[in-house]
């Protein structure tokens, strides 16, 4: 990494840009004053001493108090845990203001809302929080056994919590991976329509439909899974009986 890209990563983790390129400074001398940091450094001597404060009050050097007043790096893996706990206390701090203006926010009562989801991670993460809602009943199919693996702790926690989850494939190596799990399996044909081109299919209650496409030929605006889900909306509630439908 040079000398600008790891600035670049000290200031994401909160350091200051003068912060940032006096510790790096630090890590090439060793043990510096700040005439020896602005030598090595895009740092006027002026700034030194700002940004050896800085980096003193949190943590990551030690100040000789001699004359010149020298530095020192703490040990970089110490360094590295004092700048992550900083940013993992500036995250718990950032989302709970979040989740208080969110639980401010009024319920918006009928609104009938759609969203969609990009990525395969997003949709499995999105899956999981959906599973875990779920009340009484989960209907999950997909072709793809990678896409009922990455939701199977999903699907076997609502088991456990008594909700009936069922899985349904026309592949072989899918029912497998659930049935492994303990979760019911059921067989459709290989030529239904409902899974042509779908990645995978989440219904819960009735109430809550998710619906995935993979990449294809026929779409070629689609780059990655894509999905639409929606949650106690008249819409979900017809699309996961039309859905269900096409299985029965």
């Amino acid at each position: 990494m040079d000398t600008e890209r790891a600035v670049e990563a000290l200031t994401e983790l909160g350091l200051s840009t003068y912060a940032a390129r006096t510790f790096i400074g630090i890590q090439r001398l060793g043990v510096a004053s700040a005439s020896d940091i602005a030598a090595v450094t895009d740092v006027p001597r002026s700034q030194v001493y700002g940004a050896t404060d800085e980096l003193e009050s949190l943590g990551l050097v030690d100040m000789q108090a001699d004359s010149p007043q020298r530095y020192r790096s703490v040990e970089l893996e110490q360094a590295r845990e004092l700048l992550r706990s900083r940013l993992d206390a500036r995250t718990d701090r950032a989302f709970s203001h979040l989740e208080t203006v969110r639980d401010e926010q009024e319920p918006t009562d009928g609104q009938e809302a759609i969203w969609t989801t990009e990525g395969t991670d997003s949709i499995t993460a999105r899956i999981a929080t959906l599973a875990g809602d779920a009340v009484e009943r989960i209907f999950f199919t997909t072709r793809r056994p990678a896409l009922v693996e990455a939701v199977l702790d999903a699907l076997v926690d609502a088991r456990d919590r008594g909700v009936a989850v069922v899985v349904v494939s026309a592949d072989d190596e899918v029912r497998a991976i659930a049935a492994d799990a303990g979760v019911p399996t059921e067989t459709v044909d290989d030529g239904t329509g409902a899974e042509i081109s779908v990645g995978r299919v989440f219904i819960a209650d009735g109430s809550t439909v998710l619906l995935s496409v993979l990449p294809t030929a026929a779409i070629p605006h689609v780059t990655q899974e894509a999905a639409f889900w929606s949650v106690d909306t008249g819409f979900a509630m017809i699309i996961a009986a039309l859905i269900r439908e096409q299985f029965d």
